[in-house]
């Protein structure tokens, strides 16, 4: 009998201990989320916010996937962003960990500050402070630069993150024959190289990534060339198994949008789609360009990233593709 009141001691002893760790592990709570997704933003509204300049808000605070088939087929669009709404009063230990956070307030001018106190490193809090006075093009115009603002800091984000991640034989090619540097995982291959141009692969679950940097010397790229240098690197380097077959830029059925990234007319940046062409299975993309004259020395660098992900939401292969591109004039 005292055997059996030993061991029933211990076994209140032991159950009343994991009880008092997880009481304390959930009192030390470290800001991680069910929601730690790099392309998803918390918006937390004050109490004192009206509620029509929240809807306007709501209608506004939008970037647009560009450019995927989905959009060109439909006309419909997707927001790069996934938006989860919540009250001030309802922002507890529990949301702390979500990668962007903006707290609205109402106020008598706009403004965009990022606050002090984060909860990890590489977090984006935000304060969005509305005019209360405004109209709604204002509120559009301004939620318009916030959400842009946001998307511009995950790509320095994966830039940084990926900063010399890429294996050693792609760094030292890039830097021999483009004196460039770029950021990029080792997931990515080397396909083939050849004096001033590079064709690296990556294969993931459900797709390819493949991405082209090539050297046109002698000469820079204007507006007006640049989707037939597109097309001619393209049609001679990516192709199917299928005789004949090659991809070029969809242009017939889609929209391509080109446009200028810095006055003196050296950055293009272009976004389209991919199409296979005769090939009985339909196979294409997003298209994501950077055209990079430089004058001095009389070149150009274009960097070209195909995306094959069928059936997948874009908004991420988009993002990673913009950051691998603009860390070669950025990093």
């Amino acid at each position: 009998m005292q055997i059996f009141n030993y061991i029933m001691l211990i076994y209140r002893h032991l159950i009343f201990s994991i009880i008092f760790i997880t009481l304390s592990s959930c009192n030390s709570f470290k800001g991680t989320t069910i929601s730690e997704d790099s392309l998803e933003i918390l918006i937390v509204s004050r109490e004192n916010i009206d509620n029509k300049n929240l809807e306007k808000f709501k209608r506004h605070f939008f970037l647009p996937q560009v450019t995927i088939p989905e959009t060109e087929m439909t006309g419909d669009l997707y927001n790069i962003f996934d938006l989860t709404f919540i009250d001030f009063n309802d922002f507890t230990e529990y949301f702390h960990g979500y990668q962007n956070i903006v707290f609205l307030s109402p106020g008598s001018s706009y403004s965009i500050t990022e606050k002090a106190d984060k909860w990890h490193p590489s977090q984006v809090v935000l304060n969005f402070m509305i005019d209360t006075l405004s109209n709604e093009k204002d509120i559009q115009i301004m939620s318009k630069k916030l959400i842009n603002e946001i998307k511009e800091k995950e790509v320095s984000r994966r830039i940084k993150k990926y900063k010399n991640g890429e294996k050693a034989e792609i760094r030292q090619f890039l830097k021999k024959n483009f004196d460039l540097s770029i950021s990029l995982s080792n997931n990515f291959s080397i396909v083939d190289t050849i004096n001033n141009f590079l064709d690296l692969r990556r294969d993931f679950d459900k797709g390819t990534y493949r991405l082209i940097i090539s050297k046109i010397s002698g000469n820079y790229i204007t507006r007006n060339e640049i989707i037939n240098e597109v097309n001619e690197i393209s049609k001679n380097n990516i192709y199917s198994d299928t005789e004949g077959a090659f991809a070029n830029i969809d242009d017939i059925n889609a929209n391509v949008y080109i446009s200028k990234l810095t006055d003196e007319n050296n950055i293009f940046e272009i976004r389209g789609l991919w199409k296979m062409y005769n090939d009985p299975a339909p196979m294409g993309g997003p298209i994501l360009s950077y055209v990079i004259n430089d004058k001095k020395y009389r070149h150009a660098v274009i960097f070209i990233f195909y995306i094959f992900a069928p059936g997948e939401d874009k908004a991420d292969h988009l993002i990673e593709a913009e950051a691998i591109g603009k860390s070669l004039f950025t990093n």
